[in-house]
């Protein structure tokens, strides 16, 4: 089964998936499966399938950008008898004040239980909320700060980082089929106003906080407290397996 693959990656072997233990899921998903665009940056990225994430993520020990690491997670819980379908948002860029060009792709999840619906998102880099977000506007607090959904908007206030709750994105609640992955693929890897072509990207939260790779520079975020560091070629390489390929 995909959830034994998967739960042996995020080292939850034997933990069984339901509403009350996602938390715990989506912390480790967020700790040992990195948000990467390497294969972007390579040009050896393929065709989205649930064959090739499964082999690229699970099998090879990779990580992925939104497209691949949510898809994936949906499988794995729809095979866990959890109502699940593939959404997309616009993200909302803070310092240039406007939603991102490349419009309607970020692919996230959208879960539905009891009558209740909630946002899960294990592919925004490190401003993952590692807790399912209920669409009704309450709040919910995890390791990584505190999330919000208003209408039809995300809002966040990360920890050590935000001082109040900003915008993160706009959704749809539509489902989306896998040619719309595929297209928001396309426009991530060839558009020029995508931001996943233009530098390596590595980044994953951890309990204590966020560790970036960006080309050669080292970001690590440890209980508030920020270092940055540039390496050589040879110690990006070691960083990398380092804190992102375990």
């Amino acid at each position: 089964m995909l959830t034994e693959q998967f739960l042996a990656r995020i080292h939850l072997e034997g933990t069984k998936i339901d509403m009350k233990r996602l938390p715990l899921l989506l912390r480790h998903v967020a700790q040992y499966i990195p948000f990467e665009n390497l294969d972007v940056m390579t040009g050896t990225s393929k065709p989205l399938s649930t064959a090739y994430m499964t082999e690229k993520i699970l099998v090879n020990g990779r990580g992925g950008l939104c497209y691949e690491i949510n898809p994936l997670l949906a499988e794995v819980l729809r095979e866990n008898d959890l109502n699940v379908k593939l959404i997309s948002a616009t993200i909302y860029d803070t310092l240039q004040q406007q939603f991102s060009k490349t419009g309607y792709t970020h692919t996230l999840i959208l879960l539905e239980d009891h009558e209740e619906r909630y946002l899960i998102d294990a592919g925004f880099g490190n401003n993952v909320p590692l807790m399912p977000i209920p669409l009704n506007g309450d709040v919910v607090s995890s390791t990584n700060g505190e999330y919000k959904v208003i209408g039809d908007e995300l809002f966040m206030k990360r920890r050590y980082r935000d001082e109040q709750f900003i915008l993160a994105y706009r959704f749809k609640l539509e489902p989306i089929s896998w040619k719309q992955l595929q297209i928001s693929q396309h426009i991530i890897e060839q558009s020029e106003a995508s931001v996943f072509n233009k530098r390596p990207l590595l980044t994953k939260c951890t309990e204590e906080g966020t560790i970036t790779l960006s080309q050669h520079e080292l970001t690590i975020m440890k209980n508030g407290l920020k270092t940055t560091e540039t390496l050589t070629p040879e110690q990006a390489m070691k960083a990398k397996k380092q804190y992102f390929y375990q």
